[in-house]
């Protein structure tokens, strides 16, 4: 191998090195700013999105109930919830498990009425007592709730999965308290 093949060989590495730590830079420049988007994006939809109030509860029979609320969609799509399911925890016991029957859709632009039919199984009869007796006094201790939601939101699917959250942690990731969501049964 001549001299000259040589330095172009290493003009042709160097090259390479350089252009692979740019291509490297650039993909976490892209990924930094498409992580920045994203969270922008999550917090529009927090804004745009809610549920305004709960109307009403209507009991059916002893397993289940539908629940009126007033839900707030300022986005340009459509939204639906195809599932979800919440297990409430009282220490090590579950006590109540609450589901979806039916997906739930949410028409476009404006505030609707929408009505959401839910079904409930008792684990424990003896901590759903204990359970209930500590909201009643606002003790959240040993309270704890599983959950899995799923929907989209136009095109965009979306997963929300939790497992044994502290109820006043869980009510935080939607951005409520305890005393908000007394007042929505108010």
């Amino acid at each position: 191998m001549s001299e000259s093949t040589k330095k172009y060989s290493a003009r042709c590495r160097s090259k390479l090195r350089c252009g692979i730590r740019a291509s490297v830079w650039m993909l976490c420049i892209v990924f930094c700013l498409g992580a920045g988007s994203c969270r922008r994006a999550a917090d529009k939809a927090r804004r745009n999105i809610r549920v305004e109030r709960i109307e009403q509860i209507e009991m059916r029979g002893t397993g289940g109930c539908d629940i009126v609320l007033e839900v707030r969609n300022d986005t340009r799509y459509k939204l639906s919830l195809n599932s979800a399911s919440f297990d409430f925890f009282y220490g090590s016991a579950r006590v109540v498990t609450v589901a979806l029957r039916e997906p739930v859709e949410v028409p476009r632009r404006g505030v609707h009425r929408v009505v959401t039919p839910w079904k409930w199984r008792i684990g424990d009869p003896l901590a759903l007592y204990a359970f209930s007796r500590r909201l009643g006094q606002d003790d959240f201790s040993g309270i704890a709730v599983s959950c899995s939601v799923a929907g989209r939101g136009g095109p965009v699917p979306f997963l929300f999965e939790r497992e044994r959250m502290p109820l006043p942690e869980f009510l935080a990731a939607f951005g409520l308290t305890a005393q908000d969501v007394k007042g929505y049964l108010k």
